[in-house]
């Protein structure tokens, strides 16, 4: 019936141990906007044998590449099971995407077709109506997965902040060992019933729902589209062990929490085994304060598209070390080096450079390693910026720029200047337009005209990566497209 060498047949491992026992659970609130309550096991192999049918007809076959871009994540889970079913290899694209760069990444992958569930996107050439399949209850035995282990099972894409996403394609042998690792080697620390609202476009979120459905967990799910008010709910529900959020959702969190006056003695999920940060680094003041009105099983993970997790900063450290990112991984050997490649002393900043089983990266950022063997991530080896002969880092100008103002979120990039040989920085706002002659007049009484910004944008909302960091290289291209919308500071 299957081969053991699959995440597909884990999952039918699992179907047949326990087929009632409930996989996917609603997160509490106003609804998950999934259109269910709850699958079990059972419930959800009968859907992926539907989707595999309904893909079959559109001629989808195997070998090929499809990618998909939903709204709903639970169908866009059981349609990378029914693509495995038929042999094929399944591309996760982040639907709010423009469609230009979703065309261009399934391009790259060489993929046959692209399916979407939003509206929007299946009105646009080249991308078609995710197929509509009923739920249904019953299970039938037609379900099998082929053994393909050095078949492609995923592409791993990176965070696409500051460049062109890039595509890695890893095979159902490298996804089972790399749950292994996550589950039996400890690389994610405590883990049990999963908290859900990030895309499935983003490799993390697929990584923990893999997991879970091979090992009898449930998924508890929010919809892409929540609010505070929704996630806060999901945290709360009885099931609930874990959840990994990225930085901006932890303070938005801790933010609303404290708008609702929810802040009580101890943190308020005392049931969660973790909570895990895991993107740009959450550091200290913010840090400490998550953890004391959160949980006090929050963590920092620091990892890579290339290397995975690096390191980890939790229990006691993340109050002695609180704007560190944790000692790395046994298994990862980090060098901090200079432009040439040279190895660095303690306490100097350069290029991380990590290895692991004799393969060597450089995840994209600066830092250093103190005296006690601790990683310190200062920046994105991008997100250094010259101007006026002075170089300094954006994430910096970006904290600055949040106090002044008061805005919740701030990007700032650079362009080449007028003589070639000089940056333009431009300061992206998350703020209303109304606000713009205020920002400038608050902006040039509190920054140093050294590293002010030479424009400003206010944007309703900045455009976000599927693990909602800032799409750096994204805003940037839309400043280049219509510079009209800057305005000189």
């Amino acid at each position: 019936m299957y081969a053991a060498d699959t995440i597909g047949a884990a999952f039918l491992k699992q179907v047949e141990a326990t087929p009632q026992a409930i996989l996917f659970e609603v997160g509490g609130g106003t609804g998950i906007g999934t259109g269910i309550g709850r699958l079990t096991y059972s419930d959800f192999k009968a859907r992926i044998e539907l989707t595999r049918l309904a893909f079959a007809e559109h001629g989808v076959a195997a070998g090929q590449v499809v990618g998909l871009a939903n709204t709903n994540q639970i169908d866009a889970f059981a349609a990378i099971f029914a693509l495995w079913a038929l042999g094929v290899s399944p591309l996760v694209l982040d639907f709010r995407s423009p469609p230009s760069d979703i065309m261009e990444r399934a391009t790259r992958a060489r993929a046959a077709y692209i399916f979407s569930d939003f509206r929007k996107l299946a009105q646009h050439d080249g991308i078609l109506e995710f197929p509509r399949v009923v739920v249904a209850t019953d299970t039938s035995d037609g379900l099998v997965f082929p053994a393909v282990p050095g078949g492609t099972a995923d592409f791993i894409m990176s965070s696409g902040t500051t460049g062109v996403p890039a595509l890695h394609p890893v095979s159902h042998a490298e996804l089972l060992s790399a749950l292994d690792r996550m589950a039996l080697g400890g690389e994610r620390g405590h883990w049990g019933n999963a908290v859900s609202c990030l895309n499935l476009s983003f490799p993390g979120t697929r990584y923990i729902w893999y997991r879970n459905a091979i090992s009898g967990r449930k998924i508890i799910t929010v919809p892409v589209f929540f609010s505070y008010a929704e996630l806060d709910a999901a945290l709360m529900h009885e099931n609930a062990e874990e959840v990994t959020l990225p930085p901006v959702l932890i303070r938005g969190l801790v933010q609303h929490i404290k708008d609702q006056g929810l802040v009580g003695d101890g943190p308020r999920y005392d049931r969660l085994v973790k909570m895990q940060s895991i993107g740009g680094p959450l550091l200290s003041p913010a840090l400490t304060e998550a953890k004391s009105i959160l949980s006090d099983t929050l963590c920092v993970t620091y990892s890579s598209t290339q290397t995975g997790i690096i390191s980890r900063l939790e229990g006691n450290e993340v109050d002695s070390h609180s704007n560190s990112v944790g000692m790395p991984l046994p298994h990862h050997h980090i060098r901090i080096v200079d432009d040439q490649g040279q190895s660095l002393p303690t306490n100097e900043v350069g290029h991380i450079e990590t290895q692991v089983n004799e393969n060597t990266a450089r995840p994209g950022d600066r830092g250093y390693l103190d005296d006690d063997g601790y990683l310190y991530v200062v920046g994105r080896v991008q997100e250094y910026l010259c101007r006026n002969g002075v170089s300094f880092n954006a994430p910096d100008l970006e904290n600055q720029i949040q106090m002044v103002t008061g805005a919740a979120l701030c990007c700032v990039i650079s362009s080449p200047g007028a003589a070639g040989d000089e940056d333009q920085i431009i300061a992206v706002i998350e703020a209303a337009p109304s606000q713009l002659s205020d920002f400038k007049t608050r902006l040039r009484a509190h920054l140093s005209p050294l590293t002010r910004p030479d424009k400003i944008v206010l944007m309703q909302a900045l455009p976000k990566t599927s693990g909602l960091k800032v799409a750096r290289a994204h805003l940037h291209q839309l400043i280049v497209n219509a510079p009209e919308i800057c305005h000189v500071l």
